[in-house]
């Protein structure tokens, strides 16, 4: 607990520096350039009611700043998702079985203010799927009789120059950094939310965040339900507010190829019973201390590093774990085609030895599943070592490629290769620690800001590991991904 509190302490400082140097609101604009991945995130009000109309681009436009009291202090935005996916795999899990499976996935949301401080948020989901995999909570779970995604209300003010303070309660998605520990999953069948309660401090430009929650498990063929058996709680500071987007894919080009500094310290707490690792099952107590930082170079360069440190107990073990990522990469604008490049290596720390009294494998919390290893959503950042080369292409603006190589490894021997679903994917002995290498190329095709397209093929080559964990040829895995999706 005393480093818990020297941890807390120097996280502390760092954020009352930071929102002592607080700027200016952004102005808003009427339409959002783009959609928000939580729709909660989007700002539609416009001073000028009768601007709407004038500024509308289509009818969606016009379903926004919808006024609902005579005075138009009461006013509401309405908008929603429709996403349609196939999912084809070839000698999953490098086993001679084959599978495939349609996803439909409904989003519809209110967003309800009352005068300028107060409002609520609701927003319903729906999701079902040719291949119910219940085993899976959260992952390959759907809910087919809907469920709240979002249902929240919010009250902020502000303190001074601008610098607003917020109080939350209730259901509502949580998103942090860019996405290696906190992230609502948009690869997901039903989205990752949580209820709880929070507050903010500060604008866009710098904000002090904090919150305490329990996470929600979407229940096959019902509704959800709330995990009773886990407690999760952050406080962080954001330098200015990630502009997450609403993509079927793999989304943005590279977090570090933004154009200005991120700078995001943090401190996690997570309290699980009956946790899984190769260690065994037992109540899990961790703490995550960290920080990201990115930013370019002389606007060509870019780099990105996010360091974190775990500590707490698993059972009557003490917790030591540890992962790092780095990335560097080089754009160019002028080149056809505008080809960003970039190198990437994470790293993820595994137990070292069974029975030694200490833990070291890595818990990625609530991480996005598929952006990072591959679409396929197989592993984890729990024992993983990866390097990986990619490049990303721009057609006429709205056809955007995506190339990545990838060669994975067990980062210790002594411990399993972790599933996404805080489960285990294979566990084995072997004396290897080589998992393969993977090569994927996806294609975002963005018809207009509604329509968008997303194709995907992922080719997995199975290493030494596999080879040596199952009985027979360890084959290929070929995963193919369609996506079709209209937002708005």
């Amino acid at each position: 607990m005393s480093r818990l509190l020297k941890y807390s302490s120097l996280l502390l400082m760092l954020l009352l520096i930071e929102v002592t140097a607080i700027g200016q609101e952004l102005e808003t604009v009427f339409p959002v350039p783009s959609y928000a991945d939580r729709r909660y995130k989007e700002v539609w009000k416009l001073e000028e009611w009768s601007d709407r109309d004038a500024r509308a681009q289509d009818w969606s436009d016009k379903i926004k700043n919808v006024p609902l009291s005579r005075d138009k202090k009461i006013w509401a935005s309405f908008g929603g998702q429709v996403r349609v996916r196939y999912m084809p795999t070839v000698n999953e899990e490098f086993l001679p079985q084959n599978s495939g499976l349609f996803t439909l996935r409904l989003r519809s949301h209110a967003d309800i203010h009352f005068g300028d401080n107060f409002r609520v948020f609701a927003e319903g989901i729906y999701s079902n799927t040719t291949k119910d995999n219940s085993e899976r909570l959260g992952a390959g779970t759907p809910v087919t009789k809907g469920a709240f995604l979002n249902l929240f209300a919010e009250y902020k003010f502000n303190l001074y120059k601008r610098t607003e303070l917020g109080v939350w309660a209730g259901r509502r998605e949580l998103q942090a950094g860019h996405e290696r520990l906190l992230s609502p999953g948009n690869w997901l069948i039903t989205r990752r939310t949580f209820d709880g309660a929070g507050f903010f401090l500060g604008n866009e430009n710098n904000k002090f965040i904090g919150f305490v929650s329990k996470p929600v498990i979407p229940v096959p063929d019902g509704y959800t339900t709330r995990d009773e058996n886990t407690t999760f709680w952050g406080l962080r500071y954001e330098s200015h507010d990630v502009a997450y987007n609403s993509h079927a894919g793999f989304g943005v080009p590279s977090w570090s190829s933004f154009s200005k500094t991120y700078f995001e310290p943090y401190i996690y707490g997570l309290h699980r019973q009956n946790a899984v690792y190769e260690e065994g099952i037992a109540d899990e107590n961790r703490y995550t201390v960290g920080f990201l930082l990115s930013g370019p170079i002389q606007r060509v360069f870019n780099y990105e590093v996010e360091a974190m440190y775990q500590f707490g107990t698993f059972g009557d073990k003490n917790i030591s774990a540890y992962s790092i990522t780095t990335e560097f990469g080089v754009s160019f604008p002028k080149v056809a085609l505008q080809p960003h490049v970039w190198l990437g290596f994470d790293y993820s720390s595994g137990d070292q030895n069974k029975g030694d009294g200490t833990l070291n494998t890595f818990n990625p919390l609530f991480p996005q599943v598929a952006q990072f290893f591959g679409e396929h959503g197989a592993m984890d950042r729990k024992n993983l070592t990866s390097f990986s080369a990619n490049v990303d292409f721009t057609v006429y603006k709205m056809v955007k490629t995506r190339l990545t190589y990838w060669n994975f490894m067990r980062s210790s021997l002594n411990d399993a290769v972790y599933n996404t679903s805080n489960g285990i994917l294979r566990s084995g002995e072997s004396n290897s620690r080589d998992l393969g290498d993977s090569f994927q190329v996806s294609t975002i095709i963005s018809l207009n800001r509604h329509w968008e397209i997303c194709a995907t093929y992922n080719l997995w080559a199975p290493g030494q590991y596999f080879w040596d964990t199952q009985t027979g040829k360890a084959h290929n895995q070929h995963f193919f991904m369609i996506t079709t999706q209209f937002t708005f």
